[in-house]
């Protein structure tokens, strides 16, 4: 009997551990981005170009939309908690963003999210967000607090 209930709760671990994704974000910093966005630094290639694929502003809410200048009043879907096949496929095209925390944002609702272009490393640091793209240096924003 004792070799039953420890068979059982061996599965139950198995079952769990399969059920964690490890290639999510760290829990508690997609809740960190929501709210409005204001670039402090913009984001340069190695010849001092500004890079155009980042917002002047950016203002991310709880359904998981994105509103960004450039866009209009079109709010883009995202997401931070990728799965393990979409983390695979976006690290395999930026390599540089292997284990960090990563945006994706869609710019077509009906592209798949290992298709966007818009890839995005992200880090927060109290009021502050740091994006990184690929061959650009990084772009800075600050908060808006109310």
């Amino acid at each position: 009997m004792k070799r039953f209930a420890y068979v059982l709760v061996l599965m139950a671990i198995a079952v769990l551990a399969s059920r964690i994704n490890t290639a999510s974000a760290v829990p508690g910093e997609d809740i960190k981005l929501l709210g409005t966005w204001t670039m402090t630094q913009n984001s340069n290639d190695k010849s001092g170009q500004p890079c155009p694929f980042v917002p002047q502003t950016m203002q991310f809410f709880k359904d998981q939309s994105v509103l960004m200048t450039g866009f209009g009043e079109q709010r883009l879907p995202y997401k931070t908690i990728l799965t393990k096949e979409e983390r695979l496929a976006v690290e395999k095209r930026n390599p540089d963003l292997a284990g960090k925390g990563i945006v994706l944002i869609k710019p077509n609702p009906n592209m798949p999210w290992t298709s966007t272009p818009m890839v995005y490393g992200y880090t927060i640091v109290k009021n502050e967000l740091t994006l990184t793209l690929q061959g650009w240096s990084p772009a800075k924003f600050a908060k808006k607090t109310k």
